[in-house]
């Protein structure tokens, strides 16, 4: 067999595996792209409710719905997957809210009916002094009021305060994951009780 026979065969075989692997990957993909959003290696602090956010190599629906109360009312809505452009965490979001970089380290969840409304989500180190931070948080809520309450919600691994400033409520709350700490500050009024609907989509934060 002389040197270009051989030459011919290997090109048409390359050709024959690139274009079979071509099509399986075209049709996987378009398939992917409608249902599904696939996150690499993050921590989780969901509430665990979706089977699919529990492995490491994750993919999360692009949808699904959440259970939540608004002024003691309860409801279920449909919640859409956002992932943050400024930190590297993806959550579900409530059709009435939009997900917006506030500044560098600092992203909010508002009320897009009404923007003063809202949760500020930062993501703090993983070898974080929770006594640093809650001294933190504690001063900061009292240059707002001496006052400062346990606020009732269901915070699980994690710690909330809460002031108020006449219509205005001010809660924040540390979740102690291990893997993905999280300061979450809540701005909410007397009357607009949305603290349990943004604590619910912060269960869905996963880090990236």
């Amino acid at each position: 067999m002389s040197s270009w026979t051989r030459y011919i065969g290997c090109v048409t075989f390359a050709v024959f595996l690139l274009t079979g692997c071509g099509t399986a990957t075209d049709e996987n993909t378009d398939e992917t792209r409608e249902d599904t959003v696939k996150e690499g290696n993050e921590g989780n602090i969901s509430q665990g409710d979706n089977h699919d956010n529990r492995s490491d190599n994750k993919v999360r629906l692009m949808e699904q719905n959440l259970q939540y109360t608004i002024n003691g009312e309860a409801k279920e809505k449909t919640a859409f997957l956002k992932r943050s452009d400024n930190q590297p965490f993806s959550l579900y979001v409530l059709q009435q809210f939009r997900l917006s970089a506030e500044e560098p380290g600092k992203d909010i969840v508002f009320l897009t009916e009404d923007d003063s409304i809202y949760m500020r989500i930062e993501l703090l180190k993983t070898d974080v002094n929770w006594d640093e931070v809650e001294k933190n948080v504690q001063a900061q809520l009292k240059s707002i009021s001496e006052t400062i309450n346990d606020p009732s919600l269901d915070v699980e691994s994690g710690t909330g305060f809460e002031v108020e400033s006449g219509d205005d409520v001010i809660t924040s709350i540390l979740l102690k994951d291990e893997k993905s700490p999280v300061r979450l500050t809540i701005f909410t009024k007397k009357d607009r009780d949305y603290r349990d609907a943004f604590l619910v989509m912060a269960k869905t934060l996963m880090k990236r």
